[in-house]
């Protein structure tokens, strides 16, 4: 979808960004292409459902939240939550980060439930078209390819239990020789204290993803022995 094309329901773009400058560069980005800016304000804790029902109110075709609303206290959870709760709900919706090292495990937690999430820097609102594509394959169950899931064996690079489980592994039918931090909140409860350095999982993994940053991590809830002759 082109500028041109920024018609009916995607035309209404909601904007979700705690910080007026960051907010403000967003709608007017988005009025040079031809959408319809909106935006929500105000201060909201942890009443995620109370959002909710104000970005319901103004019926947007697309959603864009940044990552990290705190900063100016519009609300104590992440904006990744919120993209996951609309996506939920059928809203097609995307997150913008900065993608920051402290960011960057509390994105793969809900990683399998936020279709788009593009670099601050990055964002085109010539792409949106994409992005909204992306979300709306998703909702209707037809993931495009890089978001499809594959049941893959998960290799246990190294586990670390000093400051809390750390987890990172390989995923061998995607990169055999790269290792991704996995959050223990994609890993079976029962599964956590029985793997240690060198054992094999089973999950969903969309093996098709381009970065690790797009890489996710779902239904991990099997010990897999490991593969005949030491091939992966």
């Amino acid at each position: 979808m082109n500028s041109n094309s920024a018609t009916g329901v995607l035309r209404r773009v909601t904007v979700i960004d705690d910080d007026e400058d960051g907010r403000g560069e967003l709608m007017d980005a988005l009025s040079d292409f031809q959408y319809e800016p909106l935006e929500v304000t105000g201060r909201f804790e942890n009443r995620i459902d109370e959002l909710i029902a104000r970005i319901e109110e103004q019926d947007p075709g697309f959603v864009i939240c940044d990552h990290r609303l705190q900063p100016k206290q519009m609300a104590q959870f992440y904006g990744s939550k919120l993209v996951k709760e609309l996506v939920a709900r059928k809203r097609p919706a995307m997150l913008l980060t900065m993608y920051g090292s402290s960011d960057r495990l509390e994105l793969k937690r809900t990683r399998f439930h936020v279709p788009v999430i593009v670099d601050r820097d990055m964002f085109r609102p010539e792409y949106i078209g994409h992005y909204f594509e992306v979300c709306a394959r998703e909702i209707a169950l037809d993931p495009v390819d890089e978001r499809k899931p594959h049941r893959c064996l998960i290799r246990i690079d190294r586990v670390t239990r000093e400051h809390g489980i750390q987890i990172d592994a390989i995923v061998p039918s995607w990169r055999p020789e790269h290792a991704v931090p996995i959050p223990s909140e994609c890993i079976a409860d029962e599964l956590l204290n029985k793997i240690s350095d060198g054992s094999y999982l089973l999950g969903d993994v969309n093996i098709g993803a381009r970065t690790e940053d797009d890489l996710y991590f779902h239904n991990v809830d099997e010990i897999a022995p490991p593969p005949k002759d030491g091939l992966d």
